[in-house]
């Protein structure tokens, strides 16, 4: 089955971890990514191995020095073949580099130049050198009391990097689309500050305006992660939702606490979820299980990252994909989470080495032109 980007052409010069997400799922869906780095500056997560392995699969790579006149003159010639350049510097290294949009498109009139900043293009912090947590705290995620620095965990997962991954991909697909049906090849600016602010959007917006946001996480008594009879561990996710309340309870012999409606058990939290506690660790995970799926409860399985695979419904959605190389390695990948006409992505071949495909692609642009 022809991938649904297939014939797509992207050229990035975004590293670290937002551009290469976004391209790795442009990648899974059929765009020729080729990756370019410095021959001595290449992307910097290359030293963790198992992190640039999973983000650069089904990838092809050059090493071109941008700074070097036969160099610019390399990229220029990829340029010339391809439909998006996405770079990932601050807002005028492009120029001085004699890269800017207007330049390309000298080269390329029908190229898509998308760039993905800390702060975006324009403003007062546009130079502002930034990583993930700045931004986060920035879009009020990180909303930690003063004093209590040293005691909250930070955030385990880079949202904004991953905000901007994403609004990067719809950026460049949407500008394919619009391209396609106008004529005409944007300039794209992709702030990752803007794009963890729109995630925000569900908490801003009623803060802002004083209206009632929904609970997030929620507070209902009935969410959260419990441990059970036999050492394992469930998750119950009831959000407001009596009917599923008074199901638990049944189901766990709670009888007294059944008809407590939402915010009657929000309010008495504090007594209701320890109960609810005792009577869940009563119980080994296989009774619960059978029980919870008998009375239609959202309820899941915690699962720690080695065991992923082995979930079931992960297993059934091919969700892991391999890829063997030719020593008989395997390599294990997410694949992406689209399926078109019932087709799941793969996995083409792995994360390339720096400049891997310098003589692939450069001679046959050399010799092409």
């Amino acid at each position: 089955m022809r991938l649904p980007l297939d014939g797509v052409r992207i050229l990035t010069l975004a590293h670290l971890y937002p551009g290469p997400f976004a391209t790795m799922m442009l990648a899974d869906l059929g765009a020729d990514v080729i990756i370019v780095e410095g021959p001595s500056s290449p992307d910097r997560t290359r030293r963790f191995t198992g992190h640039f392995e999973a983000l650069n699969r089904n990838k092809r790579a050059v090493a071109i020095d941008l700074k070097d006149p036969a160099g610019r003159e390399d990229f220029l010639r990829l340029v010339s073949t391809a439909d998006v350049v996405l770079e990932g510097f601050r807002p005028g290294v492009m120029e001085r580099l004699g890269l800017a949009p207007l330049e390309l498109k000298k080269r390329n009139e029908r190229l898509i130049c998308v760039s993905l900043s800390g702060y975006g293009q324009t403003g007062p912090m546009a130079q502002h050198a930034a990583h993930d947590i700045s931004l986060q705290a920035a879009a009020g995620m990180l909303n930690i009391p003063v004093g209590q620095e040293e005691r909250v965990g930070l955030p385990p997962f880079v949202m904004a990097d991953l905000a901007a991954a994403n609004a990067a991909a719809l950026a460049i697909t949407t500008a394919l689309l619009q391209r396609e049906r106008t004529g005409h090849a944007a300039v794209v600016d992709v702030s990752m500050l803007d794009s963890v602010v729109a995630w925000m959007t569900p908490a801003l917006v009623p803060e802002w305006n004083g209206t009632k946001p929904a609970r997030l996480p929620p507070t209902d008594p009935g969410y959260g992660v419990f441990a059970t009879r036999d050492g394992k561990q469930l998750t119950l996710s009831i959000s407001g939702e009596d009917h599923l309340w008074k199901g638990l309870c049944e189901v766990l012999g709670l009888n007294e606490l059944a008809l407590m409606k939402e915010e009657a058990r929000i309010e008495a939290r504090n007594s209701v979820q320890p109960r609810l506690r005792d009577a869940i660790a009563r119980h080994d995970a296989k009774w619960l299980e059978h029980h919870f799926e008998t009375y239609k409860l959202p309820f899941g399985p915690v699962r720690s990252l080695k065991q992923v695979p082995e979930d079931p419904q992960v297993a059934a959605r091919q969700l892991v994909r391999e890829f063997r190389k030719p020593n008989g390695e395997v390599t294990r990948y997410v694949r992406q989470p689209l399926v078109f006409d019932g087709s799941f992505t793969g996995v083409r071949c792995p994360a390339p080495a720096l400049g891997e495909h310098n003589d692939e692609l450069l001679a046959r642009q050399a010799s092409s032109s």
